[in-house]
């Protein structure tokens, strides 16, 4: 081991003398090549660079004397003069057309970090692939290739959270995830609630995806997970922060994938609710399990790439996350809102179902201060104990999509007996709330 680190430092000195005696008839194509590994970001060298982990170019700090310094004054300034020189970094993806230096119109250049695929797309076979998406997506297939389409094509454009569920095990759910990091490489990263919570978010800001296979354990952390990966996939700028560096607004188009065995209460959605696609994926047949697709998928990439090139959209776009809300409102989806409920808001749904079918209606008016005084009366259940406050219902039927009529009018409304339960109307004026059966039913079951 020692004659090894001997040999190879024996090695760089003879190069170096090599160096020192060619130093002054160093060919231009060298000056060139070095050269390209160089980079000024403002008044910041830098160093184009592998890691030797990853195998990812990265960019290491390094000081223009250390050039000069490598190869003398002469051709050390030479290097670094040829070298090129940005003003700033800038984010632009794009998987087709990228470009590295970005001319702003004004002849500033800027370096963009945001980084090309390594995949040339070409003809060919991707049967894996459509196995694995067929698995995945199920009666929404056409959908999922959609979906990976604007990934790779649009990638500025926002996408709903693609929540992958399944209380088994071994389903396929974190290949998909690794799958997609493979297709677009750099751009991808796994994220934990704990990257996701904190305020030094310049690890994730400006990538083009990122999945969670693990969620938060405490209710009050997911809740907060929750608010924020719904900010994220919305927000079109996000604040990007490092320790001990003030934070900088950043052009966000980071879309996310979370991955649960909770097929119940992996996150709290609401009923008119648009951000998430719940996607219930099913066992893995007996013939599959411990098949390693992955490594045949990812063969495949540049197959399935050019195939992503020439495809046409199967679904237009019909708002700012692309797919329409009952395009991506799954029977998966209508599990986990239904759990999401709290215990009054259940109650409620089926007391005012209750009137309906009992009074023969489709449609029931109330204002505020009567559904109160609906659910005060009957106390809905033994478990809610505590006053009902007309906060309470305001926010349940926030989350039902209904709104309150601005100008007063007369309503009639129904309350129920406590002692027989059948329902009688009253009547009064006020600000007119209109409840569908039809959307509590749709909503619910």
């Amino acid at each position: 081991m020692h004659l090894a680190k001997l040999d190879k430092r024996t090695a760089q000195g003879i190069n170096i003398i090599k160096l020192e005696k060619k130093e002054n008839s160093i060919d231009e194509s060298e000056i060139f090549e070095v050269a390209s590994k160089l980079l000024r970001i403002g008044g910041k060298w830098c160093k184009k660079a592998k890691d030797p982990l990853t195998g990812q170019e990265t960019l290491y700090d390094i000081n223009s004397s250390t050039i000069v310094n490598d190869y003398g004054k002469e051709i050390g300034n030479m290097i670094l003069k040829v070298a090129p020189k940005y003003l700033a970094k800038t984010n632009i993806p794009s998987h087709i057309d990228y470009q590295e230096c970005i001319d702003n119109g004004d002849g500033e250049l800027f370096y963009n970090i945001y980084r090309p695929l390594s995949h040339t797309p070409t003809e060919g076979d991707w049967q894996h692939i459509e196995k694995l998406l067929r698995h995945i997506f199920q009666e929404q297939y056409e959908m999922g290739l959609d979906y990976l389409q604007i990934l790779y094509k649009m990638p500025l454009h926002p996408l709903p959270v693609l929540l992958l569920v399944s209380d088994e095990t071994g389903t396929g759910k974190s290949t998909f995830c690794k799958f997609l990091n493979a297709v677009f490489c750099e751009n991808v990263l796994p994220l934990t609630p704990e990257i996701v919570e904190s305020r030094f978010n310049s690890y994730w800001v400006g990538k083009l995806l990122g999945y969670i296979e693990e969620q938060a354990d405490d209710s009050n952390d997911r809740k907060k997970q929750n608010a924020k990966v719904k900010n994220i996939v919305t927000a079109e700028t996000l604040p990007s922060e490092s320790k001990g560096k003030d934070p900088k607004l950043a052009f966000n188009f980071l879309k996310i994938v979370i991955c649960s065995n909770d097929e119940y209460t992996p996150v709290k959605i609401d009923p008119n609710d648009t951000r998430y696609w719940v996607r219930k994926v099913p066992d893995l047949s007996k013939k599959e399990e411990g098949t390693d697709i992955l490594d045949e998928c990812k063969k495949e990439i540049p197959f399935f790439l050019k195939f992503l090139q020439d495809r046409q959209m199967r679904y237009e776009r019909k708002n700012r996350l692309w797919f329409a809300p009952e395009e991506i409102h799954t029977d998966a989806w209508r599990k986990i809102v239904r759990h999401s409920q709290s215990s009054l808001e259940q109650e409620l749904r089926e007391i005012l179902l209750d009137i309906m079918r009992e009074q023969q209606l489709e449609m029931l008016e109330y204002d505020l201060t009567a559904l109160v005084e609906l659910c005060e009366r009957l106390k809905l259940s033994a478990r809610l104990r505590c006053a009902i406050t007309r906060s309470d219902i305001r926010q349940i039927l926030h989350g039902w999509g209904i709104e309150t009529s601005k100008r007063a009018s007369r309503i009639t409304y129904y309350l129920r007996d406590s002692l027989n339960g059948l329902s009688y109307s009253c009547q009064k004026v006020g600000k007119k709330l209109k409840i569908n059966k039809k959307k509590l039913i749709d909503d619910y079951f």
